[in-house]
């Protein structure tokens, strides 16, 4: 899926293609859902999807681990105070991935989990990948939660800002 295709393969592809040449390998980047049905279609041979699978057939192993984190803009009030709570997420400006996504779907039910519905948050924008997000939320136009791993250089940039809120950072399989 998405993140993973961005963060997580590409030096182990270009690694794997140092080590074996003459191997032609294809990746096909979407949301865990769309790689999910490709799988189960038979269209792929393998997928790597950032949530569990949903459909059943499919045989999902864990191979590695991520967190989300809440992410904004340095100067947004977010990044400058303590703890945050999760309740205050519903008035700021929020940037969602699309329907699909896993990070989404893991970030849904984090918010559930804290009494917020996902559907109270004050969604800006649905965008489909990460480095948009990223992009978006510089000109600290809101809040959004991704990978730890697609924002490790924009923190250290100090691009972006990682809150503190109870709950994250939220391991994921």
């Amino acid at each position: 899926s998405t993140t993973i295709a961005e963060f997580v393969l590409p030096r182990i592809l270009g690694e794997f293609k140092v080590a074996h040449p003459q191997v032609h390998t294809h990746l096909t980047v979407g949301n865990s859902e769309m790689i999910e049905h490709r799988v189960a279609d038979h269209a792929l041979d393998l997928g790597l999807i950032e949530s569990p699978s949903h459909l059943p057939g499919l045989t999902t192993e864990v191979c590695c681990e991520d967190e989300l984190v809440l992410i904004c803009a340095p100067a947004h009030k977010f990044a400058r105070s303590g703890k945050v709570r999760p309740q205050l997420l519903a008035g700021e400006p929020y940037v969602n991935r699309e329907l699909g996504s896993g990070t989404r779907e893991y970030t849904d039910q984090y918010l559930r989990g804290c009494a917020v519905a996902p559907e109270d948050l004050n969604v800006v924008m649905e965008l489909g990948n990460t480095e948009a997000i990223k992009r978006m939320l510089e000109s600290d136009s809101g809040v959004a939660v991704i990978s730890r791993s697609a924002v490790e250089r924009e923190i250290k940039a100090k691009s972006l800002a990682m809150a503190r809120i109870k709950g994250l950072p939220m391991p994921r399989l």
